[in-house]
């Protein structure tokens, strides 16, 4: 389902560079009760950051209720969601040490609507 999200968000609308999942999701671990851990790397205004977070608890709504509907589990949304920013990737803070890392990182996602490609780290710290 991740991907299925990542494929339908419009990258510039939302200020959104990168999109990845991991945790139980990306390890195929994920069970009834898990939720979807999905970090972002942002870069946009307050604006789109508010338009983003509104989009994707909609969706963390609806696959909540399909969950349910499917498992017998409630839950108050299912995605997870984590918004790095530029700083935080040069940095390594916070959730941004998944990007690149060793051992167990996220898995960046395609991208739909207008596919940004994701900066090296080389690239970051150039900006």
């Amino acid at each position: 389902m991740a991907e299925h999200i990542a494929s339908q968000i419009d990258p510039k609308r939302f200020g959104v560079k990168a999109f990845y999942v991991f945790g139980s999701t990306k390890n195929a671990t994920a069970r009834p009760v898990s939720d979807i851990d999905i970090l972002i790397h942002f870069d946009g205004t307050e604006k789109q950051k508010e338009d983003l977070l509104n989009w994707l608890e909609g969706w963390s709504l609806c696959l909540s209720e399909i969950n349910y509907l499917r498992t017998g589990y409630k839950t108050n949304g299912l995605l997870d969601v984590h918004l790095v920013t530029n700083e935080d990737i040069e940095k390594r803070r916070s959730f941004a040490v998944k990007i690149g890392a060793i051992t167990d990182p996220a898995r960046p996602l395609p991208m739909g609507k207008g596919k940004v490609k994701e900066p090296t780290t080389e690239e970051v710290k150039a900006q």
